[in-house]
């Protein structure tokens, strides 16, 4: 499969399942030859990139759309995919222009020229749908074509750092201005009957959330040319129900997302390979402003207290044992706001809180709450997801929650909402 390393995380080491035999096992039902069955438990929420800003239907973008720039799979750095340069920068750092490669086409037969990269990103950003990606493109005040194998983003930023980065990520697939609509979201049945695909793969056949098939894309002139002629897509209602498949041969490869407690056992099995490297996600807390604890719009209102919480919480996590014990060392400890499987990931906020190494401090964050002003202990509503981020979560925040009350600074008041509300 065409996997990029930028989504391609079960966490900060990623892990995936994988059957022993390449071409599948013996009677197992798994497939064979140069043909890839994968099992997933993600879900899709959208085939038109317009739609979707999810690991579920990224996935399946990726392997059907091209991108100006993507990562390269054996480091850490965006490269070309179907641009043919780096791009460059204007003197005042307010344009960045591309050139595309020469000779690019759609698997239907259509040109795949600037035009269709600037019709990309202006239907995602006048779509605006509720659950796409345009946010992304905040920074990108408008996209011009010179040619037709030439872009310039001007950008509300200069030289913004970001742009690349944001060409490569979710709202950066390029799509067939002939088969997709300008001001709504295309559906996927006229998405597949149209062929309208330019990545490595196109799919043959879609059933959303179900099945799914890939062929490879002979058109594709991108970064990484597809390795197997066919890839099957299973999708399983739960881990249970995907780690028994890798058990019993029916998939070839699961990814995302068993529980750690599933990737251990399956890493004593003999006939299955459990393979991790670095990936891309981050699990963190966030803030809402206006209504934590002296938030904006809370009954004591106060900047430098609300602040003096937010370091507080920063020094009491115990981060490695949520990565160790909760996680089974499927993920890493998090210090920074890049995450150790991309490009400019370093360590900056490890010294920042706790003690200074990495781990919680309980001293001091009371010296900071007291500092402040801060009565303790200080009441704080922390709300969570059960089920989209994996079957783990739950004892997750009952560890986070612990962790945060003892010595009495903080009172938690711990809930949760399900994913569809």
């Amino acid at each position: 499969m065409n996997r990029k390393k930028v989504i391609a995380a079960l966490a900060s080491v990623a892990a995936l399942a994988s059957l022993a035999a390449c071409g599948g096992v013996k009677d197992g039902g798994a497939a064979t030859g140069n043909t890839i069955t994968v099992g997933t438990t993600d879900k899709i929420t959208s085939l038109d990139p317009a739609g979707s800003y999810d690991n579920g239907s990224y996935a399946v973008q990726i392997q059907v759309f091209p991108f100006l720039y993507a990562q390269n799979y054996n480091t850490s750095e965006l490269s070309p995919d179907i641009a043919a340069d780096d791009g460059t920068w204007s003197a005042d750092g307010t344009e960045f222009t591309v050139k595309l490669k020469k000779g690019l086409k759609f698997a239907n037969g259509h040109d795949l020229t600037a035009s269709d990269v600037k019709f990309s990103f202006d239907r995602i950003k006048k779509i605006n749908d509720e659950n796409g990606p345009s946010s992304l493109l905040a920074n990108i005040e408008s996209v011009e074509t010179k040619d037709d194998t030439t872009v310039v983003f001007h950008s509300a930023v200069k030289d913004d750092v970001t742009l690349k980065q944001v060409l490569s990520s979710p709202a950066g697939p390029i799509v067939d201005e002939e088969s997709f609509s300008a001001d709504k979201l295309t559906d996927a049945n006229t998405i597949v009957k149209d062929n309208a695909f330019a990545g490595p793969y196109k799919l043959t056949s879609y059933k959303v959330n179900e099945a799914l098939a890939y062929a490879k894309n002979d058109s594709y002139k991108g970064l990484t040319p597809a390795k197997n002629d066919v890839v099957q897509v299973k999708y399983f209602a739960d881990s249970s129900n995907l780690k028994m498949a890798v058990q019993q041969g029916q998939v070839d490869v699961a990814y995302r997302s068993m529980t750690p407690t599933d990737v251990e056992d399956l890493s004593k099995d003999n006939k299955v390979k459990v393979v991790k490297g670095p990936g891309g996600e981050e699990r963190f807390l966030a803030f809402n402003f206006k209504i934590m604890p002296y938030g904006e719009k809370s009954s004591e209102p106060n900047a430098d207290k609300a602040k003096a919480v937010r370091q507080a919480v920063a020094s009491l996590i115990d981060r490695n044992e949520l990565a160790t014990k909760i996680y089974k060392s499927t993920y890493t400890p998090l210090y920074s706001f890049i995450p150790d499987g991309l490009s400019g990931h370093d360590d900056t906020l490890k010294a920042a809180y706790g003690d200074g190494s990495g781990k919680p401090d309980a001293a001091k964050a009371k010296k900071t709450l007291e500092a402040a002003g801060v009565k303790t202990p200080v009441d704080l509503k922390l709300q969570y997801n059960p089920d989209h981020y994996g079957q783990s979560s739950a004892d997750e925040y009952a560890a986070i929650k612990a962790q945060l009350e003892e010595g009495g600074l903080f009172k938690v008041d711990l809930q949760s909402t399900e994913w569809t509300q």
